[in-house]
């Protein structure tokens, strides 16, 4: 039997394709900063000029996929658009079923915040990304008065981040910046820094409306048709409530 090189010409380009893809993907992750468990310590970086604030905003719509993946989805609620998974997310709680119940709490769009890190071990510039509760105790003490601006290069704080699992969930509760103020390094240092932050604020994109629809539609089986000439007109949650339902 001949060996057909037209075939074995295309396997070797998906292949190819698949390794530079995850090769990019793994290159993207690596710019974020792993929080180990037990206590590490990072200094939280400010922005680079007044234009934006040192955290960039989100939430995030965590999508179970077919091969037992999750992939997370942007809320397009943050850009002021419409979201048709939240629209979902509300309709799955009105239908009185428990396994709606489940799948809502699925998607519920949970805040993130993005921070540039400078990881105290390797001195690396990374990103943190962090929930609401860790993020609230970054806020509570740059309001107090004992600590300030704590990503001030010469008078800030390093935070100590302490992370215990507990039923396979993370608790930041001890986490704190450290009593003692301390410059962010040398000149040279801070400068060399300063040039190395990550775009945290091009990390919050607008997800495309038809990809969230092929989503919900992937998640339910229904594929509503609306009839938006332009993205002011919605789709309620009641549309999805009535095909749940039917």
């Amino acid at each position: 039997m001949a060996i057909d090189l037209d075939a074995l010409r295309r396997k070797h380009e998906q292949l190819s394709n698949n390794s530079a893809s995850n090769n990019s993907n793994a290159d993207f992750l690596n710019n974020f900063y792993q929080i180990p468990e037990g206590s590490s310590a990072v200094r939280i970086l400010p922005w680079k000029d007044d234009e934006n604030e040192f955290f960039a905003e989100t939430k995030i719509h965590r999508v179970p996929q077919p091969d037992g993946n999750i992939k997370n989805m942007h809320c397009r609620k943050v850009h002021g658009e419409h979201c048709p998974l939240c629209d979902l997310y509300y309709a799955l709680w009105k239908t009185g079923r428990k396994e709606d119940e489940d799948l809502a709490r699925q998607i519920k769009p949970r805040a993130r915040y993005y921070m540039n890190i400078v990881d105290r071990e390797t001195e690396d510039v990374k990103i943190l990304s962090v929930g609401v509760i860790l993020f609230k105790k970054i806020i509570g003490a740059m309001l107090d008065e004992d600590f300030g601006d704590i990503t001030d290069p010469e008078k800030g704080h390093d935070f100590k981040i302490v992370k215990e699992m507990e039923d396979k969930w993370p608790k930041y509760d001890q986490s704190a910046p450290r009593p003692k103020s301390s410059p962010l390094g040398s000149k040279a240092f801070v400068a060399s820094v300063m040039d190395s932050l990550h775009g945290i604020h091009d990390l919050v994109k607008l997800e495309d409306y038809d990809d969230m629809k092929k989503a919900v539609s992937m998640l339910t089986g229904i594929d509503i048709q609306d009839s938006r000439t332009n993205e002011s007109e919605e789709v309620s949650d009641g549309d999805y409530l009535s095909k749940l339902q039917s």
